[in-house]
């Protein structure tokens, strides 16, 4: 495994911030993908970070100031069955692909997000392995959209209903702060791409008013201790297949929950299965997580290597 760098491209973005209809719980991906086609997709941010573990109301939560994903490719994919059985590790999932190893030719951008700045990580042959937003800053009772293009890959197998294409999705809420120390010091104050200070907002279901995080005590009053246990991030996967030096917070990982891509199947193609068809995932695996969302490639939201 070649080691990541940061690809040169930086892209300015205009400031569009989505109204939420609704906070659900997950941070999903905007649309399905056609097999074989360019997909120009999204990743839905629905809420702020600490919904999850403090139990208030969106608007207590804290504001998502960046975002980091990272894509299933080449030798560090995972490819399971409809029961999560692991069917194969790179490859193209014991046939399910048609060509050799998935590549999904990711490309990332920045138009439409609150974010400024999207960065591509990519590996020693500038592939694009995972892509990083920041400079910017959701406010929690707000919707946002990331911005990408993939190119889904062809089902070979007619028997397969679905491909599920899993990422490994993070929003962050805080800098600098990692497993040790997400509990100790002031939360810092974010500011929007415009540099401005992050706007109030007010939640018309509990009349909470959101301060703007500058404010003494703002975030403190949802949290037991200092800026909060676990709010420097949402991690949106489980536990990486193989294990993780990086990303292996048991509070942190979902139990059952990756945001995923859904590619369907022709019909004419599953029209000529003549077996039962059936379900497949693929993901990326540990080593892939800790070859590129490192500290060094996701500041300044991660300080160091270790306990991210």
């Amino acid at each position: 495994m070649t080691h990541s760098k940061i690809k040169g491209l930086i892209f300015c973005s205009l400031i569009t911030l989505f109204a939420a209809g609704q906070a659900f719980a997950h941070t999903g991906v905007r649309d399905t993908a056609t097999e074989g086609a360019s997909s120009y997709n999204g990743f839905t941010i629905t809420h702020g970070c600490g919904n999850s573990y403090e139990g208030g109301p969106p608007a207590q939560a804290y504001p998502v100031i960046g975002q980091a994903a990272l894509f299933p490719f080449g030798d560090n994919t995972v490819w399971r069955d409809a029961s999560g059985a692991v069917m194969q590790v790179g490859g193209n999932g014991n046939g399910t692909i048609s060509t050799a190893t998935l590549a999904l030719g990711v490309t990332g951008y920045t138009g439409g997000s609150p974010y400024a700045t999207s960065e591509e990580i990519v590996d020693g042959l500038g592939n694009v392995q995972a892509l990083f937003w920041k400079d910017g800053v959701m406010a929690p009772n707000m919707n946002a959209i990331t911005s990408f293009k993939v190119t889904a890959p062809t089902i070979a197998n007619n028997c397969v209903k679905t491909l599920k294409i899993r990422l490994g999705v993070i929003n962050y809420c805080d800098t600098d702060k990692n497993a040790g120390n997400d509990k100790k010091g002031p939360y810092t104050a974010p500011e929007d791409a415009l540099g401005n200070e992050v706007p109030r907002t007010t939640s018309a279901k509990t009349g909470f008013i959101q301060k703007n995080p500058a404010d003494a005590d703002t975030y403190k009053t949802i949290a037991k201790n200092g800026n909060g246990d676990n709010n420097r991030a949402d991690w949106w996967f489980t536990a990486p297949y193989g294990g993780s030096a990086l990303y292996n917070d048991p509070e942190l990982l979902q139990p059952t929950y990756w945001t995923t891509m859904t590619v369907n199947n022709k019909a004419a193609d599953l029209a000529l299965c003549t077996g039962t068809q059936v379900d497949v995932s693929v993901e990326p695996n540990g080593i892939a997580f800790d070859s590129f969302l490192t500290g060094r490639n996701t500041r300044p939201f991660t300080k160091g290597n270790h306990g991210l």
